[in-house]
């Protein structure tokens, strides 16, 4: 399933070639209904959407650009890795594969934009990993952020350890 909103083109510099990219945000998700937290927020403002279901068998993916200077999305967004459990030793997964998603990294590097995902489990795919066993209902998760000057007006105060709840609070 694949629902398409109108976009328009934005010209980004990456490295020394400059590119155009249209403002329409690819969202990826396991169904429709997960796909409203992505997709609510655009519509609020108007900005264009493309939103691609993948199934637990895969999907193909759109064409990212259309030529090597003329990129069809402005922003990705994925939800959840689009995993499922594959079961026996296989265990969750994305439905994308390590092809696809090394395509969509060099999409990143070639058109400036972002990659975002929502609802995703550390792991080394993403550069992250998970510190310890946390968090139990109830139990809040403290974040440490050293040095916000990449994000200066999201209001941050680094003289507290703020939580998750209040940062997600802040955010809304």
């Amino acid at each position: 399933m694949v629902v398409n909103a109108a976009a328009k083109p934005a010209l980004v510099s990456a490295g020394s070639t400059t590119t155009t990219v249209q403002s329409t945000v690819l969202i990826f998700a396991r169904d429709a209904v997960s796909a409203y937290s992505a997709f609510s927020g655009l519509n609020a403002y108007g900005i264009p959407y493309s939103l691609v279901v993948v199934p637990q068998a895969g999907i193909t993916l759109p064409a990212l650009n259309s030529s090597a200077t003329a990129g069809n999305y402005g922003a990705i967004v994925i939800l959840s890795e689009v995993s499922y459990d594959y079961g026996g030793t296989l265990g969750y997964q994305s439905a994308l594969s390590a092809t696809q998603l090394a395509q969509i990294y060099a999409y990143q590097a070639a058109f400036g934009v972002r990659l975002v995902r929502l609802d995703s489990f550390p792991s080394p795919d993403s550069g992250t990993t998970a510190l310890g066993g946390c968090c139990a209902t109830g139990q809040e998760q403290l974040v440490s952020i050293s040095n916000s000057t990449a994000f200066p007006t999201a209001g941050l105060n680094l003289l507290v350890h703020p939580s998750m709840f209040s940062i997600l609070w802040k955010l809304c």
